[in-house]
């Protein structure tokens, strides 16, 4: 899958600012993983019996997932702060590895950069429900 081109070219931000933007997605993340943990518990009732352990086994594997994405933003928001006196960094080569248009369109808008409209972007990157 090719990279989502980023809006901005050249775009720089503080380190502080870069982990304050990773932290905030990660959260994001972490909120997606709470949301599927309730439905899987949801759901839960209406699986038949002899397979209610496989689906415990998934809760437990989002539930540790989402403790997981908790530790890492909480790692990246105390290293934003740490890094408050940092130089700035070039952002623009990283933003564009990021394969989710719409993450990516999200962190370059945080970081100050152009918000694209649906016509700049590219298939890459489109996100594909199922």
């Amino acid at each position: 899958m090719d990279a989502h081109p980023p809006a901005t070219t050249g775009l720089k931000v503080s380190v502080a600012t870069a982990f304050d933007v990773l932290g905030w997605e990660i959260e994001l993340a972490g909120a997606r993983c709470i949301f599927l943990d309730a439905l899987i518990g949801e759901l839960m009732p209406t699986v038949p019996v002899e397979k209610r352990e496989r689906l415990m086994q998934g809760m437990h594997a989002v539930d540790l997932l989402a403790q997981h994405l908790t530790s890492l933003s909480a790692f990246a928001r105390r290293m934003s702060e740490d890094a408050s006196t940092l130089p700035d960094l070039a952002v623009t080569t990283a933003l564009g590895d990021i394969t989710l248009g719409d993450l990516a369109d999200r962190m370059t808008t945080a970081f100050g950069g152009a918000e694209e409209t649906p016509d700049d972007r590219t298939e890459a990157g489109a996100l594909d429900l199922f």
